[in-house]
């Protein structure tokens, strides 16, 4: 059982909450510790900290502040398989995709260090021959983090947390209730590489939490989750004068599937994308988009790999714990848990409306499985239309295969959602992707791949009912700082611009 701790101003704190909720691993339901929603007066406590700590933060060199992050990667490296095992008992997520975040918090981590000893601005030549001009960033100040639960390593304490603190800001991290340990755990790396108290705080507890966070006087608000949640934090930060958020949503991601696609290769991409983290990733392919030539034998390849090679497990096996090598994974399980009661239900209900529907037709039946909140693929072919189920986020392992006729019409479908965020193009001509490229809206495209493929070093972000225009990842860097102007007049007396006297 795991001991619930706030990290405040340095120290891991019990909190005086009465107020509880239970961790649950969603692969037994079974707890795996107590966790309590922070009172408004812990929540004030770690602001004031952060606000306090802030000065003294800034003002070292950003140089300094990276080697922080030096320390911490070094850490992330020597804790890999037991960071992976918290983010599996957790999770849900089978041991090789926990290894991956391990490594994708490892290399935001090695990216922050890294920044730190390159450029921060850029030196810009003056109309004025007597005057120099430079773009510099500056830290905004207090930058909360509303993590998610599906990335709790990766996302919060990295992808967030890492550039806001080379960058010279105080961090204050909410995570889910669905994976607040994972979170707790990452404090525990910053803790032991030394980083001084207050730049970096913790709260646990559920959205009312996060909403006291949220409106608190912070200046920046980094969120990851729903659109609905997304868009009251944006309407928040629009009734200040001063506070801004970057927000990633949800999405109804696809991949599109040209009749001239590596065959092969498209049917794996499409697999990767349906089903890793068992549809759970804000990048999901909802919906596969075939060209209609290949349509049927598309829909037979995937259903039989499906049918085939997509098991559901835990991601351990049971009773196998090694003293001195820890868990021994499940090499079996493609897919896990997923992560609530609540998501098995929404779930479910999609499921349930598709089969109800005579106008598609199911090619995968889903199974349950208890104990744990399990659920096979579900797997349909249909026109495209005005469903539910076509276009709201279902963030499980639901998948619609739709087929197209000309690129216009791929374009179009791929667009009739309100969300951008990631799809995948497969096919062997440019004109094809290149099209694509430019009018199909999303935030991440990617070519001959599916729509999963993130890396630290690029912006991870969309548009739409997806984002706000802020991207995590490489470019929280720019999110969490003012751009500024700063020119310098070298002359003797003042010569204005554009001419004018």
């Amino acid at each position: 059982m795991w001991e619930a701790r706030n990290y405040i101003n340095g120290e891991f704190v019990e909190s005086k909450s009465s107020s509880l909720f239970e961790d649950l691993n969603p692969s037994t339901e079974e707890s795996l510790g107590t966790f309590f929603n922070s009172t408004n007066a812990e929540v004030d406590d770690a602001y004031n900290h952060a606000r306090s700590a802030f000065e003294g933060w800034r003002s070292l060199s950003r140089v300094q502040r990276a080697e922080y992050l030096y320390k911490v990667a070094k850490l992330i490296e020597e804790r890999q398989k037991d960071l992976a095992e918290i983010i599996s008992w957790e999770t849900g997520k089978n041991f090789n995709e926990s290894i991956a975040e391990v490594n994708e918090a490892l290399h935001m981590a090695q990216y922050a260090f890294g920044s730190g000893r390159m450029p921060q601005g850029e030196a810009i030549a003056s109309e004025i021959s007597g005057k120099d001009s430079y773009m510099l960033r500056k830290p905004k100040g207090v930058v909360s983090v509303i993590s998610p639960w599906n990335f709790p390593l990766a996302i919060g304490a990295f992808w967030c947390a890492a550039p806001a603190l080379v960058e010279g800001n105080t961090v204050i991290i909410k995570p889910s209730e669905d994976a607040p340990y994972t979170s707790q755990i990452a404090m525990q790396l910053y803790h032991d590489a030394g980083i001084p108290a207050g730049v970096i705080n913790l709260i646990h507890g559920n959205g009312s939490v996060g909403d006291r966070l949220a409106t608190r006087d912070v200046d920046h608000i980094c969120f990851t989750g729903s659109a609905e949640v997304g868009q009251h934090i944006r309407r928040v930060c629009a009734d200040s004068w001063h506070k801004t958020c970057s927000c990633e949503m949800g999405s109804k991601s696809a991949v599109i599937v040209f009749d001239d696609a590596n065959f092969d290769l498209a049917v794996s991409s499409a697999l990767a994308s349906s089903f890793k983290l068992s549809g759970q990733r804000c990048v999901s392919a909802g919906r596969l988009i075939v060209q209609r030539k290949i349509y049927d034998r598309f829909c037979q390849s995937f259903t039989e790999h499906v049918k085939n090679s997509i098991t559901i497990g835990a991601p351990f096996v049971d009773g196998g714990f090694v003293v001195g090598q820890g868990w021994s994974p499940n090499p079996e399980a493609y897919m896990g848990a997923l992560i609530n009661a609540q998501q098995l239900n929404r779930v479910t209900s999609f499921n349930e409306q598709v089969s109800a529907d005579p106008e598609a037709e199911v090619l995968v039946e889903p199974s349950y499985q208890k104990p744990g909140y399990f659920v096979s693929p579900m797997v349909y072919k249909t026109e495209w239309r005005d469903a539910p189920y076509l276009k709201q986020e279902v963030f499980g392992p639901h998948v619609a295969i739709i087929p197209f006729d000309t690129i216009d019409d791929a374009v179009r479908i791929y667009n009739d959602t309100d969300y951008g965020l990631a799809v995948g193009v497969v096919t062997e001509d440019f004109k094809k992707a290149r099209v694509c490229r430019d009018r199909c809206d999303y935030g991440m495209c990617y070519w001959n791949g599916g729509s999963i493929a993130a890396e630290s070093h690029v912006a991870f972000g969309g548009v739409k009912k997806s984002g706000n225009g802020y991207p995590s990842a490489a470019r929280t860097f720019r999110a969490v700082t003012h751009e500024v102007t700063w020119t310098v007049n070298h002359d003797e007396q003042l010569t204005f611009p554009q001419g004018m006297k």
